[in-house]
């Protein structure tokens, strides 16, 4: 069943709460100070039976000029309009106001109601029609069916109902798959129940029990006790009026302008890129840097306005590319709608489309960038797929492509699999997780790793190959592990890079001693060998070689992976087949003995005991032998 929102727009005192009261029998000015004054003040709510069955969720907004804000947060979440004119006044400034905010926010139904039909004559109603119809030209009402109706005499209500109905016809269906988001209009207490919250569900869908998350602040929650028009349901979708019982957290800590969501889905902005249009109606142009009020969802913020392009000012009527400077987090998606508002005095001048929620900051005059935000505006996925991998020049698994595209995950499927296919994206290994770039990407960065994996061979001739993570911090200190991984997976697929006991070298390529380096290496096996159980250290190494320590170093880790020597300790080193020797005969003294000193096996090995204690920790270590006071016994 589609699920949608019938909301009402107008000036004050124009017979919009009466006309709801009409058509649903619900009165929407709940407050005591509405009654009192006779005004809408918030945001009233309804539903509505219309023909064929089908039930449509209502919100009624405030028409007097000082409630525009409120006005706006029941607006954002409209699908369908009721602009109400009154038959005795016809058309007024908040008609005017509202009808530009249900165009820049997109609203593409609605029905033109002319109320109290019942004060004036047939001839003054034509002359209110033919205002209306002049109003509503070239806005998304242009061709909108006008009703004439009196919520008091009942006449047109019905036809209405009628209308409405064909009008809904034509909504589109909200998408009910995927994360649920929700601003929230309306926070109260109920005795027994605890915090309820009140919004619009944009999108997805929440089930009682849920685990959501409250934005920007971040609180976690679970949902309880859902209810659409008054009922309780187990489940609410995309396009109904939701209530939720949020247990465990106070109504300080959420507010309307918050946005409760499936968690990991929705992050907080202090920046957005957006397509801006100024009303031809606005008093004067919008210049660069103008602080503004900025409305998305049912928050208000103050921001900045940057004119992007370099322009210093923007004349009533034009469009710009624009970033705004947030002076508090909003919770932004591709493609939401916003409305701008004057600082003072405050008036709707202009909205428009958000075209990157999370930008990185451009400056005024850097023209490259409206490239960027002409293809974010036209939308077409498999170019904004390639955008955001080259905004971001690295591999992206498909969960960042949702994330960053802010795409539908069907949406992007199929982009994907159509790059694939006509080779404009290359699908990687990743760590658990296919990742996605672009070819030419994927080949700078095989190129970068394996110039600088050669450039670190020539620094270090004679080691096996180069430790993964100097690499990656040479590649990019901040690059993931798992981005890190996949590249390598590629280079080494390619057969440009080879990995081999967790270090990276350049295929084909390994050591290169030179002549020198080959002959200490001869030179100190052979002291090494020569030495028996009691060779050179490391110590009396490098005063005969005459080499540093860390060419040392590195000719004795050649002569360890060759199998040539075996390692004692750190400044201990054997010729193959000594260690088992040693263990060999300490065994057979054990098996003999039943104990063995530091004696005997000096005399047995024909070693010092500088040698013959580090052979037995070693022994120790390797659980052959265990030490028993000055003695050692078998393990």
């Amino acid at each position: 069943m589609k699920n949608f929102i019938i909301g009402t727009a107008g000036h004050i005192d124009h017979g919009k709460t009466e006309l709801i009261k009409a058509l649903t029998g619900i009165d929407t000015d709940r407050l005591k100070e509405e009654k009192e004054r006779g005004i809408s003040i918030e945001l009233g709510f309804a539903d509505i039976e219309l023909p064929g069955g089908i039930t449509a969720g209502v919100v009624d907004v405030p028409g007097h000029e000082h409630f525009v804000k409120n006005m706006l947060a029941g607006a954002t979440g409209f699908d369908m309009v009721l602009l109400v004119v009154a038959a005795d006044d016809g058309v007024m400034p908040q008609t005017t106001e509202h009808l530009a905010i249900v165009d820049l926010l997109g609203v593409e139904e609605g029905v033109v109601v002319i109320t109290k039909s019942d004060l004036v004559d047939e001839d003054m109603l034509e002359l209110v029609e033919e205002d209306v119809a002049e109003a509503v030209s070239g806005t998304v009402l242009e061709g909108a069916e006008i009703v004439v109706t009196s919520s008091r005499t009942g006449r047109g209500l019905d036809e209405l109902r009628e209308t409405i109905a064909k009008a809904a016809a034509r909504v589109g269906k909200r998408d009910s798959e995927g994360p649920f988001r929700l601003p929230v209009d309306r926070v109260f207490t109920l005795k027994g129940i605890g915090t309820v919250i009140t919004g619009t569900l944009w999108e997805g869908s929440v089930c009682d029990g849920d685990e959501a998350v409250i934005q920007p602040s971040g609180r976690k929650v679970r949902v309880r006790n859902i209810q659409v028009h008054g009922e309780d349901v187990e489940r609410a979708s995309a396009g109904q009026r939701v209530a939720l019982n949020l247990p465990g957290i106070s109504t300080e800590e959420i507010e309307r302008g918050d946005v409760i969501g499936t968690p990991g889905h929705l992050h907080p902005t202090l920046m957005v890129d957006g397509l801006l249009h100024l009303l031809a109606g606005s008093s004067r142009p919008l210049k660069n840097r103008t602080r503004v009020r900025f409305h998305h969802g049912t928050r208000e913020v103050m921001a900045r306005v940057i004119l992007l392009g370099g322009k210093e000012e923007l004349l009533p009527g034009e469009s710009s590319y624009v970033q705004f400077r947030l002076e508090r987090p909003v919770i932004a998606l591709y493609k939401d709608r916003y409305i701008l508002r004057s600082y003072s005095p405050v008036t709707t001048i202009g909205g428009g489309l958000v075209l990157d929620s999370h930008p990185r900051k451009h400056r005024h005059h850097q023209a490259a960038i409206l490239e960027n935000l002409e293809t974010r505006e036209e939308g077409i996925p498999q170019e904004l797929v390639l955008l955001v991998v080259e905004e971001r020049a690295l591999p992206l698994s498909r969960r960042e492509l949702l994330s960053w595209t802010e795409m539908r995950e069907a949406e992007l499927a199929s982009a994907l699999d159509e790059l694939l296919a006509q080779g404009g994206m290359v699908e990687i290994s990743g760590d658990g997780e296919s990742m996605y770039v672009t070819p030419s990407i994927l080949s700078s960065l095989q190129g970068r790793m394996t110039s600088l994996t050669s450039q670190l061979h020539d620094a270090n001739p004679l080691k096996p190959g180069i430790e993964k993570e100097a690499l990656r911090q040479r590649l990019d200190a901040g690059l993931g592990l798992d981005v890190f991984e996949a590249l390598l997976r590629s280079a080494v697929a390619a057969g440009m890079l080879e990995v081999e006991a967790g270090k990276v070298r350049v295929a084909g390529r390994g050591r290169s001693l030179s002549r020198e380096e080959s002959a200490r290496k001869d030179e100190l096996l052979r002291a090494i060998r020569e030495g028996g159980f009691g060779p050179p250290l490391f110590k009396e190494m490098l005063e005969v070689t005459g080499l540093d320590r860390n060419k040392l170093r590195d000719i004795l880790g050649i002569l360890l992976e060759e199998g040539e020597i075996e390692q004692v300790n750190p400044d201990y080193f054997l010729a193959r087949g000594r260690i088992a020797e040693a263990e060999e005969r300490i065994r057979s003294h054990l098996s003999a003995r039943g104990t063995l000193e530091v004696s005997d096996v000096r005399d047995m090995l024909g070693a010092s005991r500088k040698y013959a204690i580090p052979l037995l920790e070693y022994m120790d270590r390797k659980r052959v032998t265990r030490r028993d006071g000055d003695y050692r016994i078998a393990y």
